[in-house]
């Protein structure tokens, strides 16, 4: 188990602390819920499995 790192692409645009429920163990374009905002999102599967230091090494990389 661990952290997953994805790119939004439509839908609904998820807040802090909402819980996204979808396939996150593969690579590739995915329709993830949002549980609290009950409404579905698309999102892209970048990296999975992650350790946390990895997954904010990969982020920083990729978003600045």
């Amino acid at each position: 188990m661990g952290y997953v790192l994805l790119d939004w692409f439509g839908g609904n645009d998820p807040s802090v602390g909402d819980t996204l429920v979808g396939d996150y163990e593969s690579y590739g374009m995915k329709d993830i819920y949002n549980i609290t905002a009950d409404a579905e999102t698309r999102a892209w599967i970048e990296d999975f499995w992650l350790s946390k230091s990895r997954v904010l090494e990969k982020y920083y990389e990729k978003c600045n």
